[in-house]
């Protein structure tokens, strides 16, 4: 009874810290709203945007980079725009408000007008 008794207890401990695991691996895997820091908008971009934009460039439409005069002479050399384009999209690019959060936009749109103003480099 008592070998029992002590195999339940060692069950118990391991399964616990099973669980543990689990939840906390779910909590940082899953969570759709994480805090964006600053480092998080090269992330996003490179996951998100830099199939189409490798490094500020445009593989679709040569003229619609993500260079700083190009961003100017479209208007969107500012956060509010680029932010909106982002999220709706507009022509051929599409929209990412389905996969990523408003914070998330928010930090790729500020990583594009930072790198814009650094031409890129």
């Amino acid at each position: 009874m008592l070998k029992l008794l002590r195999a339940s207890i060692a069950f118990s401990r391991k399964a616990g810290l099973w669980v543990g695991l689990i939840v906390v691996w779910l909590g940082v895997n899953l969570s759709p709203a994480w805090a964006a820091s600053p480092g998080d908008g090269a992330v996003l971009f490179e996951t998100y945007c830099a199939g189409c934009h490798p490094k500020g460039s445009n593989i679709i439409r040569r003229r619609k980079t993500l260079m700083l005069k190009s961003l100017q002479r479209d208007g969107y050399d500012t956060l509010a725009p680029v932010v909106n384009l982002i999220s709706q999209g507009k022509n051929n690019m599409p929209g990412f408000a389905d996969q990523l959060n408003d914070a998330q936009i928010e930090t790729v749109a500020q990583f594009v007008l930072e790198q814009a103003s650094h031409n890129w480099k």
